[in-house]
């Protein structure tokens, strides 16, 4: 799975049915629509897409979702490129969360300056560019832990038969929960990483690469997380087990264990890598 950034600028198009795009997500958990997605040839489904508003203020982050196609070329959204026959590709995504930056807030564009996100041009105008999968990760659990944030009140939640004291229970983490709050979302728990990685540590799980044993002190604590079964998979909460549903995986084995869908398993990278039978 890649990560890609679709951009909006407000000032080049006007979203007349946001809101309704919206209403629809805190109903059904998603929406489903297409996005310009550049030039890009690259995106596929089940990519991770972000949407960052442009242009005009407030800037930042304000949806995500799941491609649900590879792109492809369509006449352009734009009426006076249209008229002149000019195409476009596109994407049809399945958005997970959609923010009115009009009325609610959206995840601030100067965060985004904040290492490591900083390592990318959050200025482009274009959309469809390539999110490293170190910084996708990262931004993921920022925009985790902002949609968090958002919270008002633990009994205004979704949480199927859960109580209150359960899902403030710091030891229990959870994921795939799905929060009926102005939006839907899928929750990823930060600290359910953090435990993970205190368990098994920073060497890969498949290959043993260590990035700091290799590029010394800027190595240090880098890893992916994995989890073995993908949140794009999970339709209700559920609790998740920091040791036994997460592995620390370098980008290598990352990359290929996403390379179908579903995934890999750890075993099939394992024996792809070692041969064994």
């Amino acid at each position: 799975m890649a990560t890609y950034l679709l951009t909006w600028n407000p000032q080049k198009w006007h979203w007349e049915d946001l809101q309704d795009d919206i209403d629809e997500v805190s109903k059904k958990s998603f929406t489903k629509f297409r996005w310009s997605c550049g030039n890009s040839k690259r995106i596929v489904k089940g990519d991770r897409v972000f949407l960052l508003r442009q242009g005009m203020e407030p800037r930042g982050i304000c949806g995500s979702g799941w491609a649900e196609s590879k792109s492809f070329e369509e006449i352009h959204w734009r009426e006076e490129k249209a008229e002149r026959g000019r195409s476009t590709r596109y994407v049809k995504v399945k958005w997970d969360v959609l923010l009115n930056p009009e009325t609610e807030s959206i995840f601030p564009r100067e965060w985004l300056n904040e290492p490591p996100l900083s390592d990318v041009n959050w200025n482009t105008q274009i959309s469809g560019i390539n999110i490293r999968d170190d910084i996708a990760e990262e931004l993921e659990e920022r925009w985790a832990r902002f949609l968090e944030g958002r919270r008002i009140k633990a009994a205004e939640l979704d949480f199927s038969h859960t109580s209150a004291d359960e899902v403030l229970n710091p030891e229990e983490y959870w994921e795939g929960a799905v929060q009926q709050i102005a939006v839907n979302r899928y929750e990823r728990d930060a600290e359910a990483r953090r435990k993970c990685l205190k368990h098994y540590g920073f060497d890969c799980y498949i290959c043993d690469f260590n990035f700091e044993r290799v590029y010394g002190e800027v190595g240090r604590n880098f890893i992916h997380v994995h989890h073995l079964k993908p949140l794009s998979e999970i339709s209700k909460k559920y609790k998740i087990d920091p040791i036994k549903d997460l592995r620390p995986v370098c980008p290598n084995c990352h990359a290929i264990i996403h390379q179908k869908s579903p995934p890999y398993s750890i075993e099939e990278i394992v024996e792809l890598l070692h041969g064994e039978s």
